[in-house]
């Protein structure tokens, strides 16, 4: 009783776009069990931050991490308060994982949805499962054991191809889960519409690049529904699991009981 008053008392303080994510973790965890990892959601500050920062000369390019990854709740009072204000004002809608089982989601991206509860649904579950799939530790392994006897430039492209062979696949689990916990009609194909004209890219696969295109991308999620509808899915029985808010690390733990 009293963990339950502790969190209900963290819960009124939380930010709204973390409320969000709660709603949208406990509809995405009916029909999905997540196995034993905890896995812990971080809202920040994104990527049109650290593209703010470098504009600014306060990194390198490629080297601005630290700004995406700021936390957007928190008053910084040298000048990175406005970096945030901006890159949540114009910034978009993405997201990534960590192999630890952390799973970033830029605040603009709610800002971007909206109230559209659905299709925020579709871009944690695609993070969701870069984490379950072992993503970032398979892109290693292939560099690592697959590419060695290549030069560097033929390895970096295999490298982006097996990087976007990963984005559909997590594209793919993503309508799965979604499927099984209840999610009505192609709602992860409608969100890659909603995406990518929402980020107004309409750019067409690029060997140098570490996602698929607009058009392919689209595509094989279509190809993906078609199959489910055939088959649809079975709910596995869900996770029991509890949540943890910490505002110091501005964290929500998803943990497994």
């Amino acid at each position: 009783m009293a963990a339950s008053y502790a969190y209900w008392v963290l819960h009124r303080q939380m930010p709204a776009e973390y409320k969000t994510l709660e709603v949208v973790l406990n509809k995405i965890s009916k029909g999905n069990n997540f196995g034993k990892q905890p896995l812990a959601f971080m809202i920040v500050a994104g990527t049109h931050s650290s593209q703010l920062a470098y504009e600014r000369g306060l990194c390198k390019a490629d080297k601005c991490d630290f700004f995406a990854q700021l936390n957007p709740f928190n008053s910084y009072k040298n000048g990175w308060d406005e970096l945030m204000r901006q890159g949540y004002a114009i910034g978009d809608i993405n997201g990534w994982a960590t192999s630890s089982g952390t799973i970033m989601i830029p605040r603009p991206a709610f800002r971007a949805y909206g109230n559209d509860i659905d299709y925020i649904s579709c871009t944690v579950a695609h993070e969701i499962a870069h984490v379950r799939l072992s993503h970032i530790f398979k892109q290693s392994y292939h560099e690592n054991h697959d590419l060695n006897e290549m030069n560097k430039k033929d390895k970096d492209l295999a490298n982006l191809k097996k990087s976007r062979e990963f984005e559909l696949q997590a594209d793919r689990e993503a309508a799965t889960m979604l499927a099984k916990a209840g999610y009505k009609g192609r709602i992860c194909l409608k969100d890659i519409d909603f995406m990518y004209r929402s980020t107004g890219d309409g750019s067409a696969t690029e060997p140098d690049s570490s996602h698929p295109g607009y058009d392919d991308r689209r595509k094989a999620m279509l190809a993906n529904y078609i199959a489910l509808e055939k088959n649809p899915p079975k709910p596995e029985n869900p996770s029991n699991r509890y949540f943890q808010y910490d505002k110091k690390d501005n964290l929500l733990l998803f943990i497994p009981k």
